[in-house]
């Protein structure tokens, strides 16, 4: 298997959950909905799913179970199993196993005690355990404390936690291909974001602005590549011009001029659209009465003209439908202000008489709803598996409702799919065909 190809995860298994659940969770096509009674596992399977995809080992060794189980697409199965104190350091270990696709079985023996993170942290000086936080490290050299994710993300490593063994090759192969993006529900506050270690005072910024940052970032990215990709064709422009062409054929010209009318017109709409988004400040209009009686010199600077602009565009084409459906996901909820993009600040707040608005200022469920679709469309990588928690939270009925449908076009335009656990009907609706039931069977 080539690295970056997506496997699909389509079953999830667990026996003795908790020393009492035997789960069986066959996956839908993009959105699967796990509901039941508290206390039978829903957030607990999509933790586990996270955890053994990003190798965070240590995970398991919070609560007692006998197997867990992901089986995928290509006929490839990652099982953890035989969970035990290790004969001699007592310490609690574990079995994994991966079965590729033709058959053949790669182990690894690990230590559940110790997560990679822990692993990682140990061949740097400047990492340290923060022991004010669970799970989290200081960077002694910014003062910065990091999550068990950022600690991986950051400086890497592919040591099978605490076993003193390296994953097998293909074992390592398998799961950089299998990934996953967990949405817990705490979803308003980003902690620790960084503090003064000598103080000890942890400081934290709501999810909402460091969205509205990111967005900022991300919108500077987009419009720095438009920029070079219009310098790069407006540099070229005049050779271009002066490369010889053929000569026309008669009818040919009047069918250029016939699909230069309609390219023209698609272009006056698209960049109208952006304008109205936020991404461009003044759309183009072109003068159509011009086209007609054109002779081929002008005809084929005007192509190549179009050409260029359609080029330019297409640097802005997914960041634009992105921000469009998030606009209108969470505009035609809200009431008496509206979410828009700027330039300058990423996302801003209107009210009804178009006065800006601190992003804070939005309520609770207004902050759950622009985070949530925020995080759907612009931090989800394609190809990934979505694990959601809760979705309903904060959300008044009728968002809850409208939550589904959301979904299904988000992963239309990203790509992605979903294992959702919900107490909500009204999140499920009519689409029964969705859900798998997690109930007290053992």
């Amino acid at each position: 298997m080539k690295q970056g190809e997506f496997v699909r995860l389509r079953r999830i298994e667990v026996d003795g959950l908790f020393g009492i659940y035997d789960h069986r969770i066959d996956l839908r096509e993009r959105i699967t909905i796990l509901h039941g009674p508290n206390g039978v596992g829903k957030t607990t399977v999509l933790r586990m799913t996270d955890a053994l995809c990003r190798r965070n080992i240590a995970y398991f060794a919070r609560f007692p179970f006998k197997r867990f189980s992901l089986a995928f697409d290509d006929q490839t199965n990652l099982e953890l199993t035989d969970v035990a104190p290790n004969k001699a350091t007592k310490e609690p270990s574990a079995k994994l196993t991966l079965t590729d696709s033709e058959g053949n079985s790669h182990f690894a023996n690990v230590n559940l005690n110790r997560s990679l993170a822990d692993t990682i942290a140990e061949k740097y000086d400047f990492l340290r355990p923060y022991s004010g936080i669970e799970n989290t490290w200081i960077d002694l050299r910014d003062d910065e404390v990091l999550t068990e994710a950022e600690v991986v993300s950051r400086f890497g490593g592919r040591e099978l936690t605490g076993s003193g063994n390296e994953f097998p090759p293909f074992v390592d192969g398998f799961l950089q291909n299998a990934n996953t993006h967990f949405i817990e529900v705490q979803r308003l506050v980003r902690t620790p974001l960084g503090f003064a270690y000598r103080r000890r005072r942890p400081s934290a910024m709501s999810k909402i602005m460091e969205y509205g940052q990111d967005l900022n970032r991300r919108m500077g990215d987009t419009m720095a590549e438009y920029g070079r990709k219009a310098q790069s064709l407006d540099q070229s422009f005049p050779q271009r011009i002066m490369e010889p062409t053929d000569q026309l054929e008669p009818g040919e010209l009047q069918k250029i001029m016939t699909d230069l009318e309609k390219r023209m017109t698609d272009l006056d709409n698209k960049t109208a659209s952006y304008k109205d988004i936020g991404i461009l400040d003044v759309p183009s209009a072109h003068p159509f009465q011009t086209i007609d009686g054109m002779d081929p010199t002008r005809a084929r600077i005007m192509t190549l003209y179009v050409q260029d602009t359609e080029s330019k565009l297409q640097s802005l084409d997914d960041f634009a439908k992105r921000s469009k459906l998030l606009l209108e996901s969470v505009n035609q909820k809200f009431r008496h202000k509206r979410i828009c993009l700027d330039r300058d600040q990423g996302l801003i707040v209107k009210d009804d008489a178009g006065q800006p608005l601190p992003l804070d200022w939005l309520s609770s469920g207004e902050q759950h709803e622009l985070v949530l679709h925020y995080d759907l469309l612009f931090r989800v990588q394609p190809n990934t598996v979505v694990l959601l928690d809760e979705p309903e939270l904060s959300l008044h009925v009728e968002w809850q409702t409208k939550f589904l449908s959301d979904l299904e076009k988000i992963i239309g335009l990203s790509g992605f799919d979903a294992i959702m656990a919900t107490h909500s009907p009204y999140i499920v609706g009519e689409r029964d065909d969705l859900m798998v039931a997690l109930g007290d069977q053992v």
